[in-house]
């Protein structure tokens, strides 16, 4: 297991204790997560459903919506010209 996935572990954790109520990226660091925005960011892109909580335009922090990520539908085909592009 690498640093990456101990960090989104950790994370992921951490988030589904506190179930909906949101988590500061502070308390996130402060729990060990060294760069929370970066871990979150990665989470997104792996599927998971976090949202970031706002209040009178303040980030307050992150919940998680889902306890398991969606499932990401594949990439479209490209279809590639019979001609050359110019």
């Amino acid at each position: 297991m690498t640093l990456a996935d101990t960090q989104q572990q950790r994370l992921l954790e951490r988030l589904r204790q506190a179930g909906d109520q949101p988590v500061a990226f502070a308390e996130l660091h402060a729990g060990g997560i060294a760069f929370p925005a970066t871990v979150v960011s990665e989470l997104q892109l792996n599927g998971y459903a976090i949202e970031r909580v706002y209040d009178h335009r303040r980030l307050v922090g992150v919940r998680l919506l889902h306890p398991e990520p969606r499932e990401t539908p594949a990439a479209p085909r490209r279809r590639r010209r019979p001609w050359p592009h110019r």
